[in-house]
């Protein structure tokens, strides 16, 4: 509407209203049921198709070219997994941010099993789903910690430049895998987070690996549970997002996830999904699998550790029914 006039969304993010899931066009029956007409509701177009040009007013606001082509993205996770080249079936990626993203592609939706917050979103890539699990807020209890327990390590790296995080993560690389049985349990957005095994023994670097390690093992919860709905098996994950700037944590999730992971050149990969619609879109390139196969490239890989994936491999059995019971219990402080 800012840029070129146009209301307008596109399926990887209708979904999220009165989509058909078979048709990927707006519900008559959901509208009625909901009783917002369909009129009122965005037009629906593809990620990458051109929908007008930038205004003048806008031009002038952005400092931008006038008539500059519009054209529509997508979804974040989706543009992630396209910035990934995760475009096939059976393709998988995970993202780290404010909180871990696991997707997988499949040809077809697929139905959640019980109460597990399993999604299945139209991919940016026409004909494809997303099928994806999602842990929210786990980079931000790393921020949390840092932000509330780390004021000698800001003014430390404000002091000499450098990265407050690359100080913390070398401070968690001083704890061998499982925290010495500390375990973070990372569902503080619902007000249910909890820490489990402390004890005299554990110290600041302690409690940083925990949190590093929560986000790792909802990666591989979330994963197993996809895997088995989908029925299929993956041999290598490709990961994105601000953790992979640490080795130490992309070297923890190979041992986790006991995968071969792979590291983009582009840590941010919705930013290039989206770029990637839009060089498709300006007709650079001819298919989304040529300007993927131009555009992504992978830098650097991590293979699992054994001595580390055993560890892990006692940890998630422990892990997961306990973030799920957690979850679906009432919070002990309710009341509170």
């Amino acid at each position: 509407m800012k840029l070129c006039g146009k209301c307008v969304t596109d399926p990887t993010n209708a979904i999220n209203g009165i989509l058909n899931m078979e048709t990927l066009q707006w519900d008559e029956s959901l509208a009625e049921l909901y009783d917002i007409p369909i009129k009122l509701w965005p037009e629906l177009h593809k990620p990458g198709e051109v929908i007008g040009k930038l205004s003048e007013e806008a031009s002038i606001a952005l400092g931008l070219k006038q008539d500059t082509p519009i054209i529509l993205g997508g979804g974040d996770q989706q543009c992630a997994a396209l910035g990934l080249g995760v475009v096939n079936e059976g393709d998988a990626k995970v993202t780290t941010g404010t909180g871990i993203f696991v997707d997988l592609v499949f040809d077809q939706p697929i139905q959640p099993a019980g109460d597990i917050p399993i999604f299945s979103f139209p991919h940016v890539v026409e004909g494809k789903w997303v099928i994806e699990g999602v842990m929210p807020g786990t980079g931000t209890a790393l921020k949390w910690f840092k932000d509330n327990f780390s004021q000698l390590q800001i003014k430390e790296s404000e002091e000499t430049n450098t990265d407050v995080y690359d100080m913390l993560s070398k401070e968690a690389e001083q704890i061998s895998p499982g925290s010495n049985g500390l375990l973070f349990v990372p569902l503080y957005v619902f007000r249910k987070g909890t820490i489990h095994g402390i004890s005299f023994n554990h110290k600041r670097a302690h409690m940083i690996r925990a949190i590093m390690e929560s986000a790792v093992l909802s990666a591989q919860m979330y994963l197993n549970i996809i895997e088995g709905m989908a029925k299929v098996k993956t041999s290598e994950l490709k990961v994105d997002g601000g953790g992979m700037n640490s080795e130490f944590w992309a070297q923890m999730f190979a041992d986790v996830l006991d995968k071969k992971i792979l590291l983009p050149e582009i840590k941010d990969g919705a930013a290039l999904g989206a770029a990637i619609l839009g060089f498709y879109g300006l007709d650079k390139y001819n298919t989304i699998d040529e300007a993927v196969q131009k555009m992504v490239r992978f830098v650097d890989a991590k293979n699992p550790i054994k001595e580390n994936v055993k560890v892990y491999k006692k940890l998630i059995r422990i892990f997961m029914p306990t973030v799920l019971e957690i979850n679906s219990n009432k919070r002990v402080t309710k009341n509170l």
